[in-house]
């Protein structure tokens, strides 16, 4: 057998992968930005990673990985999509999800006063509540995945104050499509 071409500078793949187990963890935010969705929405968009315990810098790891693992120099790795919390700006029901991410923030950095400039928020603590989500898999079948679901105190966190979320099933039917309703009702049939 040839020595294959990159052989030396290929990153080791094995097949392992660090799994982050639903619960609570202190997180820190690594950046936030303004930014608009595809539908044209203003969102606040905060990227974060782990900052305590054994799973400290997890997004990191997997960001320095990507990063290693990337041969093109034309793409830029981008920061792991499950450590990226995505807060919509657009209605009252959204407002409120904000206010509970600054209220949650500033309990935590005592020092810290929310004064609309999202970029100090960067390098602020927080409490993070994860569960477990699933999604299709490019081969059609179905992988779960932990995503941070709600944003707490750190006190919160510490305290044991916070229930894991119930796993967040794929809905696998498609209610959208006429041809996957089932009609019941046979009086109106022409037989």
């Amino acid at each position: 057998m040839e020595k294959i071409q990159g052989y030396d500078e290929a990153v080791t793949l094995t097949g392992e992968y660090e799994v982050l187990e639903p619960g609570g963890y202190i997180c820190k935010v690594v950046s936030a930005k303004e930014e608009t969705s595809s539908n044209g929405n203003k969102m606040l968009v905060i990227a974060f990673d782990v900052e305590s315990g054994e799973h400290k810098g997890i997004y990191k790891r997997r960001f320095d990985e990507a990063v290693k693992a990337n041969n093109d120099p034309n793409t830029k790795v981008k920061w792991p999509n499950n450590g990226i919390h995505r807060i919509m700006l657009n209605n009252e029901k959204a407002a409120g999800f904000l206010k509970g991410f600054i209220t949650s923030i500033e309990a935590s950095n005592p020092k810290f006063k929310w004064d609309w400039d999202e970029k100090k928020l960067k390098d602020k603590l927080f409490g993070g509540i994860f569960g477990e989500e699933e999604y299709e898999k490019n081969d059609g079948s179905i992988g779960t995945s932990t995503k941070l679901r709600w944003i707490r105190s750190i006190d919160a966190i510490e305290d044991g104050k916070y229930k894991i979320p119930d796993p967040k099933r794929l809905n696998k039917s498609n209610s959208n499509n006429p041809f996957n309703e089932v009609n019941d009702d046979d009086d109106d049939l022409p037989f």
